[in-house]
């Protein structure tokens, strides 16, 4: 049997996905790579990043995961998402100032 995580979503009154670990670890490891180069970015300029870096290493849509684990990460205070600018970069990352 597969290890799955129930994962959160920033807005306490909606529910996050149960996915599989594996899956959600390889997302992780991408979104924290392309933002750590790119800075801030428009999430669909990150989805697209991600399925372009993990592109050929597991099956399904990238980009859904991709969401899920960023709303996952949000929640959990490793990303932050100014929805306003509709920009998005990591905690604690000094954030560069172009699009």
């Amino acid at each position: 049997m597969t290890e799955k995580i129930q994962t959160l979503h920033p807005d306490p009154a909606k529910k996050g996905v149960n996915i599989d670990l594996t899956k959600y670890e390889l997302v992780k490891s991408g979104i924290l790579q392309v933002l750590g180069v790119g800075g801030r970015m428009k999430p669909m300029a990150l989805f697209e990043g991600v399925a372009e870096y993990l592109m050929g290493q597991m099956e399904g849509s990238i980009k859904w995961y991709a969401v899920s684990v960023k709303l996952d990460m949000e929640a959990r205070g490793e990303i932050e998402h100014d929805r306003k600018k509709g920009l998005c970069w990591l905690t604690g990352q000094t954030p560069n100032p172009t699009v």
